[in-house]
């Protein structure tokens, strides 16, 4: 499989799938493909259908994947500003991608969800998931706005706004906190919501937040 990244504002991701080579996507993210391209569902189960479907329809986690299957190309691409990123991960190897982010994962990537925890507070975030993609196999991923890596050392900390956090190695770990705007009552009443980052391991992050409305 050959990805290669085209355009600059809204960039798309060309595939080039060998005969029966396979990536699977959201649906929604094909803008053109080759006739000879074929397409099925493939249902994303994990720990049985309840707690998938709970995951789904409370979390907006998508039950289905579209996947396409060569030869052809296929083309994907997010329809936002900001950049595309392929990755090749080894065999074992971990990456957290915040959701909707993934654009596309060759079929050999283990997929599955994991669940940040908000703090809680009311009024404030209660969390949001992130896929989890186990390599082998290729993926690319779409940053809104620029994307920002780093590579973080052992007991090295970050925070950021949780709408900036693109994806993470898996031994990166993020926990939720309320971050104060001054003293006192109002200066606690008026906190905001951030998440702390503990390295090591490679964190990307990414200068637009996604669920922030556009002008």
């Amino acid at each position: 499989m050959k990805v290669t990244v085209q355009g600059g504002y809204i960039p798309n991701a060309l595939t080039e799938l060998a005969a029966d080579e396979q990536v699977y996507c959201e649906a929604g993210v094909m803008v053109y493909c080759d006739p000879t391209i074929r397409f099925h569902q493939r249902a994303m189960i994990q720990g049985g259908i309840a707690r998938s479907l709970k995951r789904s329809l409370i979390g907006g986690v998508p039950f289905y994947m579209h996947t396409y299957i060569g030869p052809g190309y296929a083309a994907f691409s997010r329809s936002e500003p900001g950049e595309v990123r392929v990755i090749e991960l080894a065999a074992g190897q971990i990456l957290d991608v915040a959701e909707h982010s993934l654009l596309l994962a060759s079929s050999t990537i283990q997929y599955d969800t994991v669940y940040v925890k908000g703090t809680g507070r009311i009024g404030r975030m209660i969390g949001f998931w992130m896929d989890r993609l186990t390599g082998p196999g290729t993926i690319a991923v779409h940053g809104h706005g620029n994307v920002l890596s780093f590579n973080l050392d052992p007991k090295e900390v970050f925070d950021v706004d949780h709408g900036a956090v693109l994806m993470k190695d898996d031994s990166v770990q993020m926990q939720a906190f309320n971050q104060s705007l001054g003293g006192g009552l109002m200066g606690s009443a008026m906190s905001y919501e951030a998440m702390r980052i503990h390295g090591p391991g490679h964190l990307w992050l990414q200068t637009l937040d996604p669920s922030m409305p556009r002008r």
